[in-house]
């Protein structure tokens, strides 16, 4: 798949989102919408993934499927849990973390304290171990449909559930949050040409994350959710379109060390360090950790592509351009 860097830049943004939602939710009550970017923008990017795979060899090779998610999930989560048990956590805090199931241990109850923001990266394993076994058995000519019926389930569901089930579990249960994953995926497959005002998302999102209304108090924070999924379906859009500015070095860069971004600087955070050096602190370690674990990671095991791999993957994608 021909990468974008203006996705780069997109991960780029809803981290800062987050971020902005973590340091001061009252000026930024809805910042938690970079929490929906971001599961529509991986919707988007495994489902691309796949119906490529899918097309080129007729099926998906789970195993290997699994084992890079793993590879990308697992080495720089294990180090923070690892570094917080030696500095005093007591490591059964670290179980949900590590089995994946962060989100529903947070609805039953359990204080996850500094592992807390944990729940996202739940919801996406969960999304990574039962997507590809979906995408496997739809027929290529029905993928639109079979989607975009899944997709509309899950928006029903959500409406649903905002009504019916706690607050706690529509924020954090894989099923409420569904419906921004496969709005990702609906893209994907749908593949629309251009929209005009796709560009329009971005300064949209900049606006609706400092109204109060989409704050945690009253039921719009819920239904305000709906809101960021549309943008982030627009968002990932205008950046496939070409948004230049996205793709800059210093988006791409923030990008790449996203992940291990946002492991490390809620940690911070939570135990009182101030805004400032935790953004220092945090940035500093998530550069180490993109360099030094998650990006040699997939060689430790394997599944890196060898050089004559990715010449030969380039000498592809440069013929089918002509």
């Amino acid at each position: 798949m021909r990468r974008v860097d203006a996705l780069d830049g997109l991960r780029a943004i809803a981290l800062l989102m987050v971020i902005a939602y973590h340091l001061d939710k009252g000026v930024f009550p809805a910042g938690h919408w970079g929490v929906m970017v971001f599961f529509v923008l991986s919707g988007y990017l495994i489902t691309r993934l796949l119906t490529r795979e899918i097309d080129d060899t007729g099926g998906v090779d789970l195993r290997t499927f699994y084992a890079k998610r793993a590879v990308r999930l697992y080495p720089a989560l294990l180090i923070m849990c690892v570094a917080l048990v030696a500095l005093g956590l007591d490591w059964r805090r670290t179980l949900p973390a590590l089995g994946q199931y962060a989100n529903y241990a947070r609805i039953a109850g359990a204080d996850l304290g500094v592992l807390t923001h944990t729940w996202f990266l739940a919801v996406m394993a969960h999304f990574y171990l039962l997507w590809p076994i979906v995408m496997a058995r739809i027929p290529k000519r029905r993928r639109i449909a079979v989607v975009g019926t899944l997709f509309a389930l899950a928006v029903v569901w959500r409406v649903v559930a905002i009504a019916v089930m706690s607050p706690g579990w529509v924020y954090n249960a894989t099923d409420t949050n569904a419906a921004a994953l496969l709005a990702g995926c609906l893209l994907a497959v749908v593949r629309p040409r251009s929209w005009r005002f796709a560009g329009l998302a971005i300064p949209a999102l900049a606006v609706g994350m400092v109204l109060p209304v989409f704050g945690e108090q009253g039921a719009a924070f819920f239904w305000g959710g709906f809101a960021a999924i549309a943008l982030g379906v627009l968002a990932v859009q205008y950046a496939v379109q070409g948004a230049g500015w996205m793709g800059a070095p210093v988006m791409g860069w923030i990008g790449e060390i996203s992940y291990g971004l946002y492991l490390w600087h809620y940690v911070f955070l939570t135990v009182g360090v101030g805004a400032i050096p935790t953004l220092i602190i945090s940035t500093a370690l998530a550069t180490a950790s993109y360099y030094l674990i998650e990006k040699p990671a997939p060689r430790w095991v394997g599944l890196a592509r060898s050089r004559r791999d990715e010449r030969s993957a380039r000498r592809e994608l440069a013929g089918s351009k002509r």
